[in-house]
């Protein structure tokens, strides 16, 4: 992918993004590796059955627990047993409150590449029709270095953070991870408003295949600006930084990350709502591209969705 710039103010742009987070590994990004893509029934998120001595029961995808890719019914405790886990469907709105604290990485973002020296550009929205059970958001990079798609879900079931990344040689990944630093809203430097800070790590299953794993931490740090610690292990090995990915916001600056946008709210995710959509007359706003194309797929739905929320809200208020 060639940049405009010159290798001078690349460089430059490259420094004032990513400060002093540190070295990486020297050795060449982008040295992807062969591996098994799922079948569509393991990426659809559907009904599979699961043998057992006693009965058959059916697990909903995707659960993946102690690295494994396929659907579960036994979570991993401290003792080294297991616990049972649910065989029911998560509910939809679990899975929308667990991402909605981190939905500040919704728009385009200028993505610079520390060890490349060179820029992509990130495109964040709400997937809510590709698997109804299981809403993503889902991150494109037409031209990324380490992968070129990715969706990000949540399992309450497990409690854990579930993202499958595709690479430019068709390459897929999954991983599994948890916060290592919770959102938090902080006053803005100008303090006009609040920033939403975050780390989410997400290290790829063991039982990959492959004798080299990735490790991604997204380490969100003011409203338009986040980094991507790119981490890598080989066999059993600790993870070592990889690379660095610095991201500014493109366009408009999200002035805070409070959930109270008054009329601006997505009708869908609650968050700001950037555009609007039209139902018999009425308009409603939606955050992103995603939320309007699930919108206009089934607006009665979101509608009364929405309007069911604001009787509770003002029912708790009273």
């Amino acid at each position: 992918m060639r940049v405009s710039v010159s290798f001078v103010a690349t460089m430059f742009v490259v420094t004032s993004l990513f400060g002093c987070s540190g070295g990486a590994d020297p050795e060449p990004a982008g040295s992807s590796e062969s591996g098994q893509t799922p079948s569509a029934a393991e990426s659809a998120g559907e009904v599979v059955e699961t043998d057992d001595a006693q009965s058959t029961t059916a697990a909903y995808r995707p659960i993946q627990l102690g690295g494994t890719s396929g659907a579960s019914t036994a979570d991993p405790d401290s003792s080294g047993g297991t616990t049972a886990v649910s065989t029911e469907p998560p509910k939809f709105e679990e899975v929308v409150a667990a991402l909605k604290p981190i939905q500040v990485v919704l728009g385009k973002w200028q993505g610079l590449i520390k060890n490349a020296a060179k820029s992509e550009v990130h495109d964040w929205v709400w997937d809510l029709k590709t698997d109804p059970v299981f809403p993503s958001l889902v991150l494109s990079i037409p031209e990324g270095e380490y992968f070129t798609n990715a969706r990000l879900t949540y399992d309450p079931r497990i409690e854990k953070f579930l993202m499958t990344t595709v690479d430019v040689e068709d390459v897929t990944r999954s991983f599994t991870g948890e916060f290592k630093a919770a959102p938090k809203d902080v006053p803005s430097e100008d303090g006009k408003g609040v920033e939403r800070t975050f780390q989410l790590e997400l290290t790829e299953n063991e039982d990959s295949g492959r004798g080299t794993r990735f490790q991604y931490v997204f380490k969100q740090q003011h409203n338009n600006r986040y980094l991507v610690d790119v981490n890598r292990a080989r066999g059993r090995a600790k993870f070592q930084q990889l690379d660095v990915i610095g991201s500014q916001r493109e366009g408009v600056s999200f002035a805070k990350a409070d959930d109270d946008y008054g009329d601006k709210t997505c009708v869908i995710s609650g968050g700001l709502g950037t555009s609007t959509v039209s139902y018999k007359g009425k308009t409603y706003y939606v955050c992103c591209s995603g939320c309007k194309a699930a919108f206009e797929d089934e607006p009665e739905r979101w509608i009364a969705r929405l309007e069911a929320q604001k009787a509770e809200k003002m029912k708790a208020n009273n």
